[in-house]
């Protein structure tokens, strides 16, 4: 139990927690069949170990279920969601965030700008305002008007698909913002079952003791 409470801090969006739940899960299993024959069978029912053993396992299969429901808001593709509708930004981005003191990334600062530095101009234009260099020479491509509207078609295509992207981009990280902001909601719920649990099972404990 205390390495299924562990594995709530590996990270979701780059390793696969829900693999390492399962191989916990499937270990425990193996512990339950080793178990069942060293327990004693009473008339009375079942011992109290064997309620604790069988509870922990569904309170496992419980953390390996949120873990399957964050890895699905985490890894599924932005493109299947326009925009972030106004009642997950409120309740989950606004309220739960503040009431579970999540901490949201800084972003880095940008560096600072140079300042472009003045050239200075030539002493031909400062001696002769009027004369020019030399002629200008036109590149070949520059007068062809069908080359220079596929050039601009292919400008707007690559703008649009940038555009495209960071607009993906954005989309994926405000649902990741709401995947981790679930996953550490859910993950104080466990620990809050797990603590009422431990309780139940220490009364229950004391008053076994003080019957027998």
């Amino acid at each position: 139990m205390l390495i299924d409470i562990l594995s709530f801090y590996l990270p979701p969006h780059s390793v696969d927690r829900a693999s390492f739940k399962m191989t916990l899960i499937l270990g425990y299993t193996v512990f339950l069949l080793i178990m069942n024959d060293l327990l004693p069978s009473t008339a009375n029912g079942t011992p109290l170990i064997g309620i604790y053993f069988s509870v922990c396992l569904a309170l496992m299969v419980i953390s390996l279920l949120e873990t399957v429901i964050i890895t699905n808001v985490l890894h599924h593709s932005s493109m299947k969601y326009q925009e972030i509708p106004k009642w997950v930004k409120v309740i989950i981005l606004k309220h739960i965030a503040n009431m579970i003191c999540y901490r949201w990334p800084k972003e880095a600062p940008l560096p600072p700008r140079k300042a472009p530095e003045d050239k200075p101009e030539s002493t031909n234009s400062r001696e002769h305002p009027g004369h020019v260099a030399g002629p200008q020479i036109t590149h070949p491509c520059a007068a062809s008007l069908p080359e220079l509207q596929q050039i601009c078609q292919y400008l707007q295509d690559l703008r649009s698909h940038l555009t495209s992207l960071k607009k993906e981009s954005e989309l994926q990280e405000q649902w990741c913002h709401v995947g981790y902001v679930l996953d550490f909601l859910l993950f104080r719920i466990y620990l809050l079952l797990i603590s009422c649990y431990a309780l139940v099972i220490i009364t229950m404990w004391c008053i076994w003791i003080s019957q027998s």
